[in-house]
């Protein structure tokens, strides 16, 4: 009796671990956009993505999520992964808001965080960057001057959602001045658009911020690929 009881408790155990797992399986897929907001977002993303990679993304993993309703959730259990303190949810609704605001593919601002801060909210660099896409204090209040975004304080730059909001509107402003070259302002977002413009271009080609950031951006989607095949 003592075996078979520890068989059945063994299974309970078991069948209880497939059932949280299946719980945070559906939670991590409670962030879909409605339909009219997908199709606009979906078109959005894939011209970003076409600009980012232009001569390798028919060839790309990325290629392969076109028309997938269900990004959202992959993106959102891409975070969890990276830091489960995050709150996930609201953090992949904040990044399909101004992805879709401002023309971004999602996992492009994935990949300037993964660089930046590896999900790290409450990192400060040695320049004072503070947050996820680590913003100087400084570029912070003077980008929510510009863009009429109420500016709450450099203690503030370490909650994650209002963080991207500003990195997101410093990223279009920087995309906006330099003609929407993606080496160009993503090397930007990094030394500063003054710095890159004072030098050569052959010299910006050989700044390494820009191969980072594409490095972790195609490096994301391959880890979303794996989460679409347990959906």
């Amino acid at each position: 009796m003592e075996r078979f009881a520890s068989r059945i408790s063994v299974k309970k155990l078991v069948a209880i671990s497939t059932l949280i797992w299946m719980i945070s399986i559906n939670q991590a897929c409670s962030v879909n956009p409605k339909r009219n907001e997908f199709v606009l977002q979906d078109t959005q993303r894939i011209q970003h993505a076409q600009q980012l990679l232009p001569s390798t993304y028919s060839q790309s993993d990325i290629k392969s999520f076109e028309g997938d309703f269900k990004l959202a959730s992959y993106i959102e259990m891409y975070i969890t992964q990276e830091n489960l303190n995050l709150d996930a949810t609201k953090l992949t609704e904040t990044l399909l808001k101004v992805s879709r605001q401002q023309g971004y593919d999602p996992v492009f601002l994935l990949a300037v965080i993964k660089t930046e801060s590896q999900f790290n909210p409450n990192i400060v660099g040695s320049a004072g960057e503070i947050g996820l896409m680590q913003i100087k204090p400084s570029t912070a209040a003077w980008i929510c001057h510009k863009k009429k975004i109420k500016w709450k304080g450099a203690e503030e730059l370490k909650d994650p959602s209002y963080n991207v909001l500003i990195g997101a509107h410093y990223f279009h402003y920087l995309k906006k001045s330099l003609n929407s070259k993606s080496m160009r302002y993503i090397n930007a977002y990094n030394m500063g658009i003054n710095n890159l413009q004072r030098l050569p271009a052959a010299e910006q080609k050989k700044h390494p911020y820009y191969g980072r950031v594409i490095s972790n951006y195609k490096t994301i989607y391959s880890e979303l690929l794996k989460y679409r095949q347990t959906i």
